[in-house]
């Protein structure tokens, strides 16, 4: 498992390297700051999958981001994961990544990021990295792709695309939505895509999120974590 963790970061590492100085024309962030964000959300879904199994869940995040493009950060959330052979009920990752703001519309990124589940329970260690590549045009719409090759712990490769978009319809509202898919085929599950629709609101420092997400029924190993047809309202407090 330590083998495929450092290849893993040491492909972040090399292709860091190599576009970094390539980046003549780069537009960077105004100024460096952090940012800690707090959510309460009726539930957590995660591509698909219902990660707090209809619960509510407690959310935290900080974020560093420096003006040379570099971030990072850490996001806890709550969970409630349950196997016959393992129980998880706290997830924390770590994230570090580099951001390039090319001239109007373009941005692209690239991020490692370091799953963990503290105070798990059972025979196995769930613990994974995931490199994840980005796109992004007018702020307003993004594609993602990621790649692991140690999912969940099994040593096993996984990948997802996403596409997203966010259209602002007045001042402090929003609309947004995603579509994606999840390649987990190697760990004995079908893959399956996943969307989601949703409204946002804004006030001062507070914005509320409704959101209805739906899903393909996977097969196999990930079958019981299907959140199917779901509506989650969340309310995120940024300082």
């Amino acid at each position: 498992m330590r083998l495929r963790t450092s290849r893993l970061r040491g492909y972040l590492c090399a292709l860091v390297l190599a576009v970094v100085p390539l980046m003549n024309t780069s537009v960077f962030a105004a100024e460096s700051g952090v940012v800690v964000m707090a959510t309460l959300a009726s539930e957590y879904i995660y591509r698909g999958q219902a990660v707090s199994d209809g619960n509510p869940a407690v959310q935290l995040g900080i974020d560093y981001q420096h003006h040379s493009g570099w971030f990072g950060g850490v996001w806890a959330s709550t969970i409630d994961i349950r196997t016959p052979f393992s129980y998880r009920d706290l997830e924390v990752d770590y994230y570090f990544g580099y951001r390039h703001e090319f001239e109007a519309p373009l941005a692209l990124s690239a991020t490692l990021m370091r799953f963990t589940y503290p105070g798990q329970e059972g025979a196995f260690d769930y613990d994974y990295d995931l490199l994840l590549m980005s796109a992004t045009l007018w702020d307003a719409y993004s594609l993602e792709f990621g790649y692991t090759d140690n999912i969940y712990g099994f040593g096993r490769i996984g990948r997802h695309w996403e596409l997203r978009a966010n259209w602002p319809v007045r001042n402090t509202w929003s609309i947004g939505a995603g579509l994606g898919r999840n390649d987990l085929d190697e760990i004995r599950t079908d893959a399956y895509t996943y969307w989601d629709l949703g409204v946002s609101a804004r006030y001062s420092r507070v914005t509320m999120d409704l959101r209805w997400h739906d899903n393909e029924a996977p097969d196999g190993l990930l079958s019981r974590l299907s959140a199917g047809s779901r509506i989650v309202v969340s309310l995120t407090a940024t300082f």
